[in-house]
């Protein structure tokens, strides 16, 4: 699989403030990914050098083949951006922002009315008097009007309803499954679950680690959460697994294991022995919120007290 986007070394200074600070990545085409990272990690700032926003100090970035030091426009014809804050003028209808954008881009009319359909948006009202939730959905729809390769998103869900965030959350995952590459930077816990197939948590402007929800688990070291229930469940059978440290939760066994492999060999060796059935066996692997806190020291959110 081709890369969407590469990153190698990326530094970007404001005077003697080092803002991103020498991170590398690669993203594939067609997959979803999420920078995760508090306010102030150097989330938005990265999003900026890639897009050509902002210039890059050191290092080298390439979107889509293109180099995004010296094939700007390249880059940004290839691309679609919802920045945090909306970039759509509050005094035009949806349907008349909508043709702007596609005047700018050279796009078709007709892609416009495509948009309005398959996003079920309010064509005719202003955007300016839209809902927080719909006049993300506009700005999402304003970022596809040339049928981009990669959409960025810049805190996609922040300050929207818990409804109107699943409704964007659902759009974003839709896109994905299309084929889109899709970039996200996110503070928001319920994002970096259900987004992306691989994160990269970022902490004052370093990249702290990187990888599949399951790969960071293992890398903080983690233990996988086992549900068992079994029949017959024998004193034999607890003594057996005493070594994993079973607690019982609702007719089941619970166990926090370090090596699952380990584990379910234990029991499919037990299982033959002590001749009982598995009714059900259930695995959950530590929420990205407790990797988060394991790799950073702390919540995503500036200024909480955990």
């Amino acid at each position: 699989m081709a890369e969407a986007i590469v990153a190698k070394n990326l530094f970007k200074r404001y005077g003697d403030f080092e803002a991103v600070k020498g991170i590398s990545f690669r993203v594939k085409k067609g997959e979803a990914f999420a920078l995760l990272g508090p306010n102030g990690a150097g989330k938005t700032t990265t999003v900026r050098m890639l897009t050509t926003l902002t210039s890059i100090t050191s290092g080298e970035a390439y979107v889509n083949g293109f180099n995004v030091k010296s094939e700007r426009l390249a880059v940004r014809l290839s691309i679609g951006l919802v920045p945090d804050v909306s970039n759509l003028y509050d005094e035009l209808t949806v349907r008349d922002n909508l043709l702007f954008m596609a005047k700018l881009y050279g796009a078709p009319a007709g892609r416009v009315e495509e948009l309005i359909r398959e996003f079920e948006l309010p064509a005719e009202r202003k955007f300016g008097k839209l809902s927080t939730g719909f006049k993300r959905r506009v700005t999402i729809a304003s970022a596809l009007i040339h049928e981009p390769e990669i959409l960025f998103l810049d805190e996609p869900t922040n300050g929207l309803d818990v409804r109107s965030a699943k409704a964007v959350r659902g759009l974003i995952r839709s896109l994905n499954r299309q084929g889109m590459t899709v970039f996200i930077t996110t503070h928001n816990m319920v994002e970096a679950e259900t987004i992306p197939q691989r994160i990269a948590i970022m902490k004052a402007g370093n990249i702290v680690a990187e990888g599949k929800r399951n790969e960071l688990a293992r890398l903080v070291g983690k233990s996988t959460i086992v549900r068992l229930s079994v029949e017959p469940l024998t004193s034999s059978l607890i003594k057996a697994l005493e070594r994993f440290k079973p607690t019982f939760d609702e007719g089941s066994l619970v166990f926090n294991v370090a090596d699952i492999d380990a584990f379910l060999e234990t029991l499919m060796a037990l299982r033959k022995k002590l001749n009982f059935r598995v009714k059900s066996l259930c695995t959950e692997l530590p929420g990205i919120e407790d990797v988060f806190v394991e790799l950073t020291g702390g919540c995503p959110c500036r200024g909480c007290p955990l």
